[in-house]
């Protein structure tokens, strides 16, 4: 199977090849540090069969990068290995077009696992994220939750997923190369839409979800 891994970070590209040829010699690998060199390297290898990369690249996310690949390669599988929050991005993913999230912090055999699910055709998600999708069926407040989740957009996934992680309205600015009012305002956003307060009662309802 041909693989190209999208990663800005050299040290995470490296190690990623590194792993995949410990887990088969029949991989072909192939890497790209940004979507535009990723989009020439499928052009030039139409028998890339898979994608691995990170859920936000160059201040895109999930849907833009789905769509970006996907209008040079409709039927490549994208599997997504990211740091960023798995109960708030995977879904999403998916459901933009995406077959599989897996987080950085999982089992180098996870990652095996996930990438050979994906490599056959089907979908994955963590066993984790699974049971919670079916304990949601019988609990109201879990699917209130879900339900809340749904109506944000990916700009308000991601900053609500730093806020969950006790990063600052100024650090959250920063990172996302935007004003403190701007984060302000995805804050007030968030909390109306997931029908909340503040920052802890989002917490524990994303912590629910």
């Amino acid at each position: 199977m041909k693989i190209l891994i999208i990663d800005d970070q050299t040290l995470l590209r490296t190690g990623m090849r590194l792993f995949l040829e410990t887990i088969s010699s029949d991989y072909q690998l192939f890497e790209a540090a940004d979507l535009k060199t990723a989009r020439v390297v499928l052009r030039e290898n139409p028998g890339i069969g898979m994608v691995i990369t990170e859920v936000k690249m160059e201040g895109l996310i999930s849907s833009e990068i789905i769509q970006l690949l996907k209008s040079v390669k409709p039927d490549i599988a994208i599997l997504f290995y990211s740091g960023l929050a798995e109960r708030i991005f995977a879904l999403p993913a998916l459901r933009a077009g995406a077959d599989g999230f897996i987080m950085k912090r999982e089992k180098p055999a996870d990652l095996g696992k996930a990438i050979s699910i994906v490599g056959s055709g089907g979908k994955y998600l963590s066993v984790e994220l699974q049971a919670s999708l079916i304990s949601m069926i019988d609990s109201d407040r879990q699917k209130d939750a879900m339900e809340s989740l749904e109506t944000l957009s990916q700009r308000e996934r991601i900053v609500m997923n730093q806020v969950v992680m006790g990063k600052s309205t100024k650090e959250i600015a920063y990172l996302l190369n935007v004003k403190c009012n701007t984060v302000s305002t995805y804050k007030k956003r968030i909390y109306k839409k997931m029908n909340v307060t503040d920052t802890f009662e989002l917490s524990q309802k994303a912590a629910g979800f």
